[in-house]
This record gives C-alpha cells, structure tokens and sequence, in this order.
C-alpha cells in the first residue's frame, strides 16, 4: 500500500530482498477520498497476509487495524493522528501543481529530502511514480485533509504491528512511529539510521534485514 504520490514501485526492492514472489504480492492503489472508502479492501484480505503501508497508506492501513485479521501490520512512515492543520495550504499547493505541471515537475519544485547510498536513483524513482500516479492527486490530497487519528483502532489490533521510520524523516517524525508502536497491545518501533522518509528506496536492504530482526519471536515489543 503506497502513499501520496507513490506505487507499488516503492516495495519493489524491500520485497524482492525478502524473497516474496511477484505473484504473492497485492498493490493496493491509494485512489479513494476517505478512509471508510477502502473497508472492501480490507474485508478481503485473507487471514495470515501481511498487510505493508507507507506514508499515507500506511495511515490508511492503521485504520483498520482493528478490522483485519493479518499476521502482521507493517507501517513505514506513520503518522497515527489526525492531519496538521497547518500542512492543509502546501498540500492544496501541491494538488494544484500536479495537476497543471504533473507528479514530477511538482515534486522537483520542492526537492524533497532523500538519504542513502544513492540519492539520484532515489530521486529519480520519486518522480517517475509521482508521474504515474499524477491522477489520484485529487483524491489522495482529500483523504489526507479529512482523515481522523488511527490510535483508537491501533489500540484494538490484535496482530503484531511494527512500526519503522526512517530518523531523518522530516515529514513523519519518529515520535508519530512511536506513538503508533505503543499504542498497539503487541506492537514495536524501530528507527531506520541514517535514512529519511523514503527509507524503502534509499535502502531496501537495511529496511528488510530490520524488519526480519523485528519480526524474530525473542524481540522485545515497546
């Protein structure tokens, strides 16, 4: 489940060093207005998957985290409460240039932050799913603005939630990943050094060592 402005892309290197085949994987579009828009998505989806969300997807996901029956909930980048009214203008900014200059040229207007060994590839890939998901601005920009806070529900999950944000991440604090960890009965936090907000493309390989580490049974939860 990507988020604002993203594919599935955005997994493509963390699930393929976990070695999860083409054909287990289930994208999830993020191009409905409202969270209540996406309870079909999660009323279908089977018992024992694991459910992976990033950004504002995986605020999305955290929604339901009390309405699914995964194995585990994976969340990267995770703000659990409700949007900053002071984020409501540059994000109708955003929609605005998207849709007269498209996801990339938007994007590179305001060079967002990228870590990592590779920051050009990193950028790169950015604006090339910006540029795919152009179309969804709209209904990605509402959903943001509208959204309530997930703790509530994050409180009620009953599957494992691992929370992990990247400690350069400027848009999705470690304190909002933190707060969504401890929130979960059976929940667990972990900081990605050194990378920001696009952890899963600046480094899928640390990104999936740290969730395997997590997801050992002795590891403690917060």
């Amino acid at each position: 489940m990507p988020g604002t402005l993203c594919t599935s892309a955005v997994f493509d290197g963390f699930l393929d060093v976990l070695g999860v085949a083409a054909a287990l994987r289930t994208p999830v579009q993020l191009n409905r207005p409202s969270i209540k828009d996406y309870h079909t998505t999660f009323e279908t989806i089977p018992d024992g998957a694991i459910v992976c969300g990033f950004s504002l997807c995986a605020i999305v996901a955290a929604h339901y985290a009390d309405d699914v029956t995964a194995h585990t909930l994976i969340l990267f980048g995770v703000n659990p409460f409700a949007d900053d009214p002071e984020k409501e203008q540059p994000r109708l900014d955003l929609a605005r240039d998207v849709v007269a200059l498209g996801g990339a040229a938007a994007l590179q207007k305001r060079a967002p932050d990228v870590y990592g060994p590779t920051p050009d590839k990193t950028r790169a890939q950015i604006y090339t799913m910006a540029d795919a998901s152009t179309n969804h601005i709209d209904d990605q920009t509402r959903l943001a603005l509208t959204r309530s806070g997930a703790l509530p529900a994050l409180a009620k999950a009953q599957m494992p939630v691992l929370a992990l944000t990247g400690s350069q991440d400027s848009s999705a604090p470690i304190s909002q990943g933190i707060a969504a960890a401890q929130a979960a009965p059976n929940g667990q936090f972990s900081s990605l050094d050194g990378l920001g907000h696009f952890a899963l493309l600046e480094d899928p390989d640390g990104c999936a060592e740290t969730v395997m580490q997590m997801m050992e049974p002795q590891h403690d939860t917060v």
